[in-house]
């Protein structure tokens, strides 16, 4: 029961709105098994952090907000070694103020790649690690589009989670993605998550989110997806409830309380688990 909550949610904590794509954690799929995780995230913002972390105010009735959805499947090729894919769809609103609005809406970055296996330790624990591509599925004028930043790129992450004493879980990611333009960016996250199952098919979990991207265009965008210099610290209450054995469901919350040259923002995300 223990390593099913474990699994489940380390396959997708957090999808999409402020950040790129989320795949999944140390544990190996298993050979011959396939997962499917859909999932639903909002974010919003009116105010933004400058490039010192200072909170500036939006203009009167300017606010961004994105919708995405996303679909995320995983195949074991083997007991250590897994292929995954990650296709999201965004909706976004900008309003500019005084009655100017701007929508977009289309598929965002595709990731797909590899994860791999390196140790368990008494299978409790996995170190595993993910080399991945990043595909823009959309057009772009001149380098910029509200989709994303329309380069494409790779990214290599080193995962290790497993179980705690009790009915506790934890799962740590550490991750480098480069985009291959003159201007970048470079960017690295780290995430930190605690669990605790409360009951047989309940439980909660906190994330702790790290990220920063470093480019050498310093323009603020108020759109994150488009944003190439800026970096957050994401911290996001989650509850998880098992239905069955290869059901799940995960609903989250979250704020950004401090920041460089990125929104103020906040949102939530809900995501299903399906073993197939």
């Amino acid at each position: 029961m223990k390593r099913t909550i474990v699994t489940a949610l380390c396959l997708l904590i957090f999808i999409a709105l402020i950040f790129p794509v989320k795949t999944f954690a140390g544990f190996p799929i298993g050979k011959y098994r396939d997962i499917v995780v859909p999932s639903f995230s909002y974010y919003t913002q009116t105010d933004r952090y400058d490039i010192n972390g200072n909170i500036v105010k939006g203009q009167p009735g300017a606010r961004f907000s994105s919708y995405s959805t996303s679909l995320f499947f995983g195949y074991g090729i083997t007991r250590r070694l897994d292929f995954i894919v990650n296709v999201p769809f965004v909706y976004q609103v900008n309003n500019l103020g005084k009655g100017n609005t701007v929508t977009s809406q289309g598929l965002g970055d595709l990731v797909a790649g590899l994860s791999y296996n390196l140790v368990n330790f008494n299978y409790k624990q996995y170190l595993s690690v993910q080399a991945s591509g990043v595909i823009p599925l959309y057009s772009s004028n001149n380098g910029t589009s509200s989709l994303g930043l329309g380069d494409y790129g790779s990214e290599i992450k080193l995962m290790y989670c497993g179980s705690l004493l009790g009915k506790g879980y934890f799962n740590t990611e550490l991750a480098y993605r480069r985009y291959f333009d003159l201007q970048g960016p470079n960017q690295f996250s780290y995430l930190l998550t605690m669990g605790y199952a409360v009951s047989k098919h309940n439980q909660i979990s906190v994330d702790l989110y790290l990220f920063r991207s470093f480019s050498e265009d310093k323009a603020f965008n108020s759109n994150i997806y488009a944003e190439r210099d800026y970096a957050f610290f994401k911290p996001q209450l989650n509850f998880g409830h098992q239905f069955t054995r290869r059901f799940s469901t995960f609903i989250g919350g979250y704020y950004v309380p401090y920041g460089i040259n990125t929104g103020v923002g906040y949102g939530g995300s809900l995501i299903a688990v399906i073993k197939l």
